[in-house]
């Protein structure tokens, strides 16, 4: 099993950055990340797990960290990851999610910024976990909501609908409205506020791209 998975990240790898490299691509609002980030407060960037590859793949040199499950689709995608430049933490709600929650913590607290599926890795589909809420919370973060969509893509769908674009399409990666868990009183206008945020984003890259 372990040898399979090195094969699968080996090649996935190098097809997935061929893909997005022969793909034009446009950043919108990237703005907002970049002052979320000057800010020097901590950052936790989100996104549906369906989208996950648009911005491991466009924020990948600026030395964030982000975190994947134990499974094994989330070995594969961590080992592309970090070839890309990324700083793997493992975990997930099920196995070993205490242990992932605590270097969230450590993450954060240091003024890391961090990116994260808070659907992830096993669902339900566009509902923001506890665990993203409570170290936002803890850490007085701001949590930026981000995005993409392709206008060739593979679309698989198991408990989401995850999106692989195909070579030679346009490819948007898009950034909300940060959420600043400064502004509200409670974990659950926070979760409703970076859920509508989100959804928001996912649904501006799709109008680009159709548009």
């Amino acid at each position: 099993m372990g040898f399979r998975i090195v094969i699968s990240a080996f090649f996935g790898y190098w097809l997935l950055r061929c893909f997005f490299w022969v793909n034009r691509r446009t950043v919108l609002n990237g703005e907002r990340l970049n002052k979320a980030v000057s800010s020097g407060r901590p950052v936790l960037i989100c996104c549906w797990h369906g989208r996950l590859l648009f911005p491991v793949f466009q924020w990948n040199r600026h030395n964030y960290y982000a975190l994947a499950g134990l499974n094994k689709d989330a070995e594969i995608i961590s080992k592309i990851a970090t070839k890309l430049g990324w700083k793997m933490l493992r975990g997930s709600g099920s196995r070993g999610g205490s242990k992932a929650y605590m270097e969230m913590i450590r993450v954060l607290n240091d003024g890391g910024k961090l990116f994260i599926t808070p659907d992830g890795s096993q669902g339900p589909e566009y509902e923001v976990k506890e665990g993203a809420i409570k170290s936002a919370l803890r850490t007085e973060a701001i949590m930026v909501p981000v995005s993409g969509q392709a206008s060739r893509a593979w679309k698989i769908r198991n408990w989401d609908t995850f999106v692989i674009p195909k070579p030679f399409g346009r490819i948007v990666h898009v950034v909300g409205d940060p959420v600043d868990v400064q502004d509200f009183a409670d974990g659950d206008s926070i979760r409703d506020s970076i859920t509508a945020a989100m959804i928001k984003a996912q649904e501006e890259a799709d109008a680009w791209i159709n548009g």
